[in-house]
């Protein structure tokens, strides 16, 4: 394959759990209409999920960060119904409990995609890191992250955020 599609932790604790926010469900339809136009012959779709476990608000995340979300197997660790048939055409999923998936970062090494397209929670943040990793386990890859397909409930860090992306020439449109 020469591309992936990457949706990035959107799951119902960032949307409207727990840690869910207006914007997150705005973008719903927006990653809805991504994927509906992927070729899933030329395009891998991959996605990242963010996942805990019962103690987590004993981890170091948990202690800075002390609200329980995406406990596994809950209602908030799942993606929005309809995105129950996509979960079905992908490619990978990478369960994560920490802003970046090192299993991703090492899939992107071992799969060189020649574009890797961006979308999903939180974008200074998850979406973030996860690209910083894609970026380095193949920097000849061609990196998007689609603008109006994530989001953040801080737009200042949202703004500083696209603005080191485009320093290191990720493309944002």
């Amino acid at each position: 394959m020469e591309k992936a599609f990457v949706i990035v932790d959107y799951q119902n604790d960032f949307i409207n759990g727990s840690l869910g926010f207006k914007k997150a469900l705005e973008i719903k339809e927006n990653i809805l209409n991504h994927l509906n136009q992927i070729d899933f012959n030329t395009t891998h779709l991959l996605i990242t999920c963010d996942t805990h476990d019962q103690n987590y608000l004993k981890s170091k995340e948990g202690l800075n960060l002390p609200i329980k979300h995406c406990i596994k197997d809950t209602f908030g660790w799942k993606m929005p119904d309809e995105f129950d048939p996509f979960l079905k055409k992908a490619h990978k999923i990478f369960y994560k409990n920490a802003f970046g998936s090192l299993e991703f970062a090492n899939f992107i090494n071992q799969n060189p995609y020649k574009e890797i397209y961006f979308c999903g929670l939180v974008s200074h943040i998850c979406v973030f890191f996860n690209i910083i990793l894609a970026f380095s386990a193949n920097p000849n890859s061609k990196i998007v992250l689609y603008q109006n397909s994530t989001a953040s409930f801080d737009n200042d860090l949202e703004h500083s955020a696209f603005c080191l992306l485009k320093a290191y020439g990720v493309k944002i449109i």
